[in-house]
């Protein structure tokens, strides 16, 4: 009985510690204040912290213990943290109002160019190439889309240019106008644009993008922005043979570290964009990054997070081997635009992002 008293005792004081953690790690998370990487490392580990206080729970439930009301009410106090996690809206279709206007993001991973021409895999390609045809949206943000009149299949700016009059394009090649060959942003738009602004960060094709679009007798500002990416690939660290790949794994931290670093940079210039707007703001795109991390925590406090408001389940964007990520998102002036549905289309699978698109209504 002894043993079993110390072990009791000392299985508390783990708990008690990883309590206090966590109580950093919800202020972090909260108050989005703390733009170094180590903070950024820090709020990374939110979902760990709901799982282990799950865990502790469980054990002192299973023993009978009301020791499980310290990790209950830990729990309780991350409500408002764990709503950016999973939304119970019931997914009932919602009657959309006569001036409403919808606006879809996203990430098009090149349209997986390597590996048409390559040969190697032009299904999904082609896949994505049927369904830009199809795909409706009063406002189209896309990321990584490239464009080049040699194939068919990514001739985007003509194809999807026919069904939108209005459109707006930066891609990574400067010297060219037409953008031929060349990864990018853009915004298309069947309401009229009158004016852009861009901000492209080389090399990796990341930056953003606005648009003033005149919706009726009302002006929107629409970004599109693609922040840093963390660059790491799971793959790579699972070799093939299923062992970890040390050199690989060596790396993970740098990235991290340098993603984090990067996209608070990055953050800060689009939080300048969204206060130097005349205009309310809806901001979509790749955020690279979790519900919990700085940018998100930053934009949130400026803008409403439509996933949150309208969304339902959790809302995953990413589709690869990390497939339980929601890092593509649409923010909102809730004060001028009202948010009436949001859905992530899980069903498209040509690239490692899924559409998100939701629907809007001017105050």
């Amino acid at each position: 009985m002894g043993l079993l008293n110390f072990i009791k005792k000392f299985f508390f004081l783990i708990n008690i510690a990883f309590g206090l953690y966590s109580l950093l790690v919800y202020q972090l998370v909260l108050s989005a204040d703390i733009r170094h990487w180590l903070g950024g490392f820090l709020m990374l580990t939110f979902p760990l912290v709901l799982v282990g206080h799950l865990f502790f729970m469980l054990i002192w439930v299973l023993g009978k213990s009301p020791k499980a009301l310290l990790s209950l009410f830990m729990l309780l106090i991350t409500y408002s943290i764990f709503d950016r996690t999973l939304k119970i809206n019931p997914p009932d279709i919602k009657p959309n109002p006569p001036f409403s206007f919808s606006l879809l993001s996203y990430n098009l991973m090149y349209g997986n160019y390597h590996q048409f021409v390559s040969e190697e895999n032009q299904e999904t390609a082609k896949g994505l190439s049927n369904l830009m045809d199809t795909l409706t949206a009063d406002i189209k943000c896309f990321q990584e889309m490239y464009n080049t009149e040699k194939y068919h299949e990514f001739d985007l700016l003509r194809r999807i240019s026919r069904r939108n009059a209005y459109y707006v394009y930066m891609h990574s090649n400067t010297d060219n106008n037409q953008g031929q060959g060349a990864i990018g942003l853009a915004i298309f738009s069947r309401f009229p644009i009158i004016s852009k602004k861009e901000l492209y960060w080389p090399p990796n094709n990341n930056g953003m993008l606005s648009a003033d679009i005149v919706i009726g007798k009302d002006t929107v500002r629409v970004i599109n922005a693609q922040l840093k990416s963390m660059g790491i690939r799971v793959q790579r660290i699972l070799r093939k043979d299923n062992k970890i790949d040390k050199e690989e794994t060596r790396n993970v931290l740098s990235k991290l570290k340098g993603g984090f670093e990067d996209r608070g940079l990055q953050v800060n210039l689009l939080e300048n964009w969204i206060e130097e707007s005349p205009y309310p703001v809806i901001l979509a795109g790749d955020f690279n990054e979790l519900p919990y991390g700085y940018a998100y925590g930053r934009i949130r406090k400026k803008l409403n997070n439509a996933f949150e408001e309208t969304g339902f389940g959790f809302g995953f964007t990413y589709h690869k081997v990390l497939s339980f990520l929601r890092i593509d998102n649409q923010f909102f002036d809730d004060k001028k635009i009202e948010n009436i549905d949001f859905l992530t289309m899980s069903n498209v699978p040509f690239s490692d992002h899924y559409p998100i698109k939701a629907w809007y209504l001017m105050k």
